[in-house]
């Protein structure tokens, strides 16, 4: 990939110049035909009338233009040329990135399910191995569920069930029935007109991510007024995120190139969902790194918001 976008860069700036050159090289060369017929007019004729101001502009300016659109072109066509290269990469990513994540799962189910085959388990063994199997079994829906609603939202097809709703309920219902310990602080009397399964799998995908990046530290959740918005933000104990990847994470397909990425699951639509359903309900979402002088502490924070609604119904 980078291999491709070197050439692809050095022809693009190789071209440009070739196309300064080539206006350069028509200038001269106009002109130097100008000169002469300049010369040989005023040794014929004493001077040349009408000509030597606006024919000089004339073919400065013609020269100029002809430079200025051949630019443009050849930046249009580097520009369509590496679009599609991106999509290219994005697809072959996606594609490898969906099998890993889909194999995953089915191979758990199925090691589950051959060991429970193999003869009678003690009550202990068979409940495990049938909770690892409805443990992989909701990965797998969770997955599927993602996939689908990026297709809505890629086809403007995701309909919103709003209902009034309460804020510092929505998240206390939902750390409850998440299987792991959440720390929670909540501000009440945020009362919300919200798609409640939305904000909840929003919730689930931020939650998932501080799990999986928060080197082993218990994710917290807040819920705190922010102007005429309810703040959702989750807290973790990870490496602060570098400030040039705080936007990017955002976006779809879009994973940090480093190792620890590498060695964690997914395949980075988390985040372009939580942003997605926030921009729906005409809100935001953001990412920023944090830490504290003189505690010690390191990690990250990432928050969507959720106008208010205006009516206490």
């Amino acid at each position: 990939m980078k291999t491709r976008s070197t050439l692809y860069i050095t022809l693009f700036v190789l071209a440009i110049c070739m196309a300064i050159a080539l206006i350069v090289f028509w200038n001269i060369y106009i002109i130097r035909d100008y000169l002469t017929i300049r010369d040989m007019h005023a040794e014929l004729h004493g001077g040349l009338q009408g000509f030597s101001a606006a024919g000089r502009w004339a073919v400065l300016v013609l020269g100029i233009t002809a430079g200025v659109l051949l630019i443009v072109a050849l930046s249009l066509f580097f520009a369509a040329v590496m679009r599609g290269n991106l999509l290219k990469v994005q697809q072959r990513d996606f594609t490898n990135m969906m099998t890993h994540e889909l194999r995953l799962p089915l191979s758990g189910i199925q090691i589950f399910a051959q060991t429970l085959r193999q003869g009678p388990l003690e009550p202990e063994d068979r409940d495990r191995f049938a909770d690892g199997i409805l443990s992989e079994c909701a990965r797998l829906g969770m997955l599927i569920d993602q996939l689908l609603k990026i297709q809505q939202l890629e086809h403007g097809q995701l309909l919103l069930h709003k209902r009034f709703l309460d804020a510092d309920v929505l998240a206390q219902t939902f750390v409850s029935k998440w299987p792991r310990p959440i720390r929670l602080k909540v501000e009440k009397g945020l009362r919300l007109e919200a798609d409640p399964m939305l904000l909840e799998m929003s919730l689930a995908n931020l939650i998932t991510n501080a799990e999986k990046y928060g080197r082993g530290s218990t994710p917290e959740l807040s819920v705190t007024r922010n102007g005429d918005a309810a703040r959702f933000e989750v807290r973790d104990g990870g490496r602060p995120l570098p400030r040039k990847y705080l936007k990017k994470i955002f976006h779809k397909f879009y994973r940090i190139p480093n190792l620890t990425t590498r060695r964690q699951n997914g395949v980075g639509l988390g985040l372009y969902i939580v942003r997605s359903v926030a921009r729906l309900h005409k809100g935001d979402a953001e990412a920023q790194p944090l830490t504290e002088a003189g505690v010690g502490f390191e990690g990250n924070a990432f928050s969507f918001r959720i106008p208010l609604s205006r009516i206490g119904a």
